[in-house]
């Protein structure tokens, strides 16, 4: 059996009986066969078992009252415990600990729906809610709200905004967070914003009360268990619209990006897009490459990425786009329409560019005629990206690479370069891809691209360790020059805070100030976004 750390076989017995006492033995769970599922699907160290974040138990509580009670007898033995909603965020960790021996604190069984307030345009949910779930009980009680749902939608809104997850119909999901209840290390019950007044009842509608804000402290941390959180909803539109503007020039994409962005910046558009067809040789999974695509990989794996009119005229060859932006918009019809038609005088103004309207949807929707990918947009929970993930080889899975750019041409263009060249020193051919392809970047932030480029996992060890050292190389070098990771997965946590290095990393000192006055024992998440307790620091450094 798998220990947490500085406990004994003893003392780790009696805090098993003691959790069983509180939750019920039968939510307590220390066998091999019952901690299997608590590992990651996802592991970048799938066949080093040694390396594997693996938990020492797990305990499921259903009640607020039953997490204050674990977390006081964690306190009590200094057991490290490591909380997750669901434990869906595969590529970044899934349902595995921060450190090995931790005991998972699964939150699944608080799965209700707490209020839904229709005049007020929110909701309020337990951790352990799923966004299908949320769907079903929105659908079955006809409220008019679209869920904020990710790809695929089998997470928790909850842990979904604790971890800065995204989604297609608001975008930045924590921005919707309005008053979280949050058990901390001392098994206290903390109100955030309005919530600590005697009558809350403006709790989830303001989002501040007075003094420090105090909801992003919980995200992406270790300071406390979030047991109870509001989310402002979007109502169903009218109508939801999304455009195509497509430019057989490279040199266009500038102009095209200002333009997009110029309009979400007004509030005009709801989320905006950016891509080149040309540059994106592989296609969809399981389909025949496109044509021109050799000579694309071959642009693409040169040092300079290929001049403008070297892709101007394999665009014009195999018939594809350069330059493409999307916008996307919902509201009355008439609002709809005339944002289109605004649409279409702005990008008038850039010679060669063509405006195509792909979609438009009215209120209240047939999902029979939508095709399934694109139901996330419009608030339907779906599985969906796993039919192309299973076309591909995903017997281990994969972790992300995920930084960010500002959403403008030339930063973008300088975050490809600085990819290339690190792929092109440091990657295998075989590596090398999905790196150098220009895969669809979403501004979900009205001011910012963010990227998710996978790293597949294989059978082979040597690999493994060379692509953990590449997406290293990766992180170090953007970090660098500007770009960092807005996520990460739980093992190179660490490596993305160091980082964040200003004024001698002061960011994470202040962060591990932090830690040691509200969790001294260090029992919560110990190195989650590599904040460590003070206990442990020296071990880490």
């Amino acid at each position: 059996m798998t220990l947490p750390s500085n406990v004994s076989s003893s003392d780790f017995a009696r805090a098993l009986a003691e959790f069983e006492h509180a939750l019920g033995k039968e939510w307590v769970f220390s066998s091999p066969e019952d901690i299997a599922p608590y590992t990651d699907s996802y592991s970048p160290f799938a066949v080093e078992p040694t390396l594997q974040l693996v938990s020492s138990a797990a305990v499921a509580p259903e009640t607020v009252e039953q997490v204050q009670q674990v977390v006081r007898i964690a306190n009590k033995y200094g057991i490290a415990l490591y909380t997750f909603s669901t434990g869906r965020n595969l590529g970044y960790g899934g349902a595995s600990p921060s450190q090995i021996g931790c005991v998972i604190v699964d939150l699944k069984r608080m799965n209700k729906v707490l209020e839904v307030n229709e005049e007020q345009a929110y909701v309020v949910v337990e951790p352990g809610l799923n966004f299908m779930e949320l769907y079903r009980y929105f659908e079955e009680h006809d409220h008019p709200f679209m869920i904020a749902t990710p790809e695929p939608g089998w997470g928790s809104p909850v842990g979904n905004a604790l971890d800065h997850g995204i989604s297609f119909v608001v975008g930045d999901n924590f921005a919707t967070a309005r008053g979280m209840e949050v058990v901390l290390a001392n098994g206290e019950v903390l109100r955030t914003g309005m919530g600590a007044l005697p009558d809350p009842h403006l709790w989830h509608s303001f989002p501040y009360g007075f003094g420090p804000y105090l909801n992003g402290l919980f995200s992406q941390s270790n300071f406390g268990i979030v047991t109870k959180m509001g989310f402002s909803l979007a109502r169903k539109p009218e109508v939801q619209a999304q455009f195509t503007v497509s430019s057989g020039k490279s040199d266009d994409l500038k102009p095209m990006i200002a333009t997009i962005q110029a309009m979400r910046n007004e509030g005009l558009l709801y989320l905006t897009s950016v891509s080149s067809p040309i540059r994106s040789p592989m296609g969809p999974p399981g389909k025949p490459m496109p044509e021109g695509s050799r000579r694309a990989i071959g642009l693409l794996a040169r040092r300079d990425g290929g001049s403008a009119s070297e892709w101007d005229e394999l665009g014009r060859e195999a018939n594809l786009p350069v330059s493409v932006v999307t916008g996307s918009l919902r509201g009355p019809a008439r609002i709809v329409e005339a944002t289109l038609e605004y649409a279409k005088e702005q990008f008038a103004k850039i010679p060669g560019a063509q405006f195509h309207l792909d979609w438009s949807y009215k209120f209240p929707l047939d999902l029979e005629t939508m095709v399934p990918e694109l139901r996330p947009q419009f608030g339907v929970p779906s599985l969906w990206p796993f039919s192309s993930l299973a076309m591909g080889d995903t017997r281990h899975g994969m972790y992300f690479f995920s930084p960010v750019c500002q959403a403008t041409a030339d930063d973008l263009f300088a975050l490809k370069q600085t990819i290339r060249e690190v792929v092109l020193d440091h990657a295998d051919e075989a590596t090398r891809g999905p790196f150098l392809s220009w895969a669809l970047c979403n501004s979900v932030y009205p001011k910012a691209f963010i990227f998710t480029f996978p790293i597949v996992i294989t059978d082979d060890a040597a690999t493994n360790k060379k692509n953990r050292d590449l997406f290293t190389k990766l992180v170090e070098t953007c970090a660098a020059k500007g770009w960092g990771e807005y996520r990460g997965h739980i093992a190179f946590q660490s490596e993305v805070m160091d980082q964040y290095s200003h004024n001698n990393h002061v960011l994470r000192r202040f962060c591990e100030t932090l830690k040691d006055a509200v969790d001294p024992n260090g029992i919560l998440a110990p190195g989650k976004s590599g904040i460590w307790p003070k206990r442990m620091r020296d071990k880490k450094a």
